[in-house]
């Protein structure tokens, strides 16, 4: 059975995938979805540490760096403010 993709921004992940990991469209294709099913197969258990784990490294990185950590995450507009974007995305 064909797969066509006609998503330009898929398609360019599956190549960059297949490019860098030496692998055929098809391979890229077919790791990059095991990849995210094997995830889903995760116990609840299993998922907990891995969130567990992450959490310490993000605290360990914070305090080597002497880093405290956002109260809150910004906002789009926020970003967008920074970054100097109007509402037609022009700077």
């Amino acid at each position: 059975m064909a797969l066509n993709i006609k998503d330009p921004e898929t398609e360019k992940a599956v190549r960059m995938l297949a490019k860098r990991r030496g692998l055929t469209l098809t391979e890229a294709v077919r790791h990059a979805v095991r990849s995210e099913l094997d995830k889903d197969e995760l116990s609840e258990d299993e998922k907990t540490l891995r969130v567990a784990e992450a959490h310490a490294r993000m605290e360990e990185f914070y305090r080597k760096y002497d880093i405290k950590p956002a109260e809150r995450s910004m906002t789009k507009q926020e970003m967008d403010d920074i970054v100097g974007y109007d509402e037609n995305g022009m700077w």
